[in-house]
């Protein structure tokens, strides 16, 4: 089976993979006020080791994967970061 991406869904991925190695947990927290879901320095650690961890699971459209933060987050901030996450698939990983 082949897949075939176009050259732009190279390019952000690349571009994606230059972010992760810079984010830090306070860039997490940032985001998430922004977004207005605030989370704790907790979640934040949880949440930043999760994106560096999985971040390839993620842009590849593993939507499964995210079941690894459900029981170590708020709900309320495990359904917001799906939220986020299906809002966003459609713009960035098509």
């Amino acid at each position: 089976m082949h897949i075939f991406f176009n050259r732009g869904d190279i390019i952000y991925k690349v571009l994606i993979q230059k972010y992760i190695n810079t984010i830090t947990t306070e860039d997490i927290k940032n985001f998430a006020i922004k977004n207005k879901m605030p989370i704790s320095d907790n979640e934040a650690l949880i949440i930043y080791n999760f994106i560096k961890k999985y971040y390839n699971e993620v842009l590849n459209k593993n939507d499964q994967i995210f079941l690894l933060l459900k029981d170590k987050v708020r709900p309320q901030v495990y359904n917001n970061i799906i939220d986020l996450y299906n809002k966003n698939k459609t713009k960035y990983l098509t």
